[in-house]
């Protein structure tokens, strides 16, 4: 069942948190490489090859992008939507009501059901996610309306290092909801999700370390060491050359 959207923030500008780490405009699409070209890097080697991987593919992913977006990254982040599965929405509402019927209008266009589900979750672009990360999250919403998958591996995508940590209250968090009562991950701090701890024997969910998102380094140093052969790193997670 599509019923599952998964929302990505791609690049969002918000004025208002430019005193609290939100890049301003320049610093997000000038420089070679721009901060944008890094994170599309990434999106391509980290996520997007998980999410061709998975054992269900039958998820949408929404890229939730800024409008003013310079227009040859527009026409880059538009080519995404040739792979079947991604729909560019233009917006830099965090969250409300206007951007929930954005999310909703664009799903119902496109979903091959027709049921008032509706589950949805929230990734980022240096994420990654394990081949069963769809079957998971769709059983464990049979019992729960809000998830947070807290088992959490962590790869330094500078050293290749890996750690692991038990991410209480952590961004990785899943609704169930119904179409006319939507749910939307992002539209809450996922510190405050109320959701049900998940806390799996092995990771399903993989953070990015690197030098692009100071507050990651937070999580690498106060993660446990969990070296991984390079086969083993593979089986749970796959990168892209």
């Amino acid at each position: 069942m599509d019923n599952h959207i998964i929302l990505l923030r791609l690049n969002q500008f918000w004025e208002k948190y430019l005193t609290s780490g939100q890049y301003t405009r320049k610093q997000m699409y000038e420089g070679n490489p721009s901060w944008l070209d890094i994170r599309l890097k990434w999106l391509d080697k980290y996520l997007i090859t998980n999410l061709k991987n998975q054992q269900d593919k039958n998820f949408w992913v929404f890229f939730l992008s800024d409008p003013e977006t310079p227009l040859c990254y527009k026409h880059k982040i538009k080519e995404y939507e040739k792979l079947g599965f991604i729909k560019i929405i233009e917006s830099n509402d965090p969250n409300g009501k206007k951007l929930d019927t954005l999310i909703l209008d664009t799903y119902l266009s496109i979903r091959n059901n027709n049921i008032n589900d509706i589950i949805c979750s929230r990734l980022d672009t240096d994420d990654m996610v394990g081949p069963y990360w769809n079957i998971a999250v769709k059983e464990l919403l049979k019992d729960n309306n809000r998830i947070s998958l807290e088992t959490v591996l962590l790869y330094n995508f500078l050293t290749d290092e890996t750690k692991i940590i038990k991410w209480h209250k952590g961004s990785f968090v899943s609704t169930k909801s119904t179409l006319d009562k939507f749910d939307n991950p992002r539209s809450f701090p996922h510190g405050d999700s109320n959701a049900a701890s998940i806390d799996t024997d092995y990771p399903l969910v993989c953070m990015g370390i690197h030098n692009n998102n100071i507050t990651n380094h937070n999580w690498w140093r106060g993660a446990k060491a969990y070296p991984l052969e390079k086969d083993i790193f593979n089986q749970m997670f796959i990168t892209s050359k």
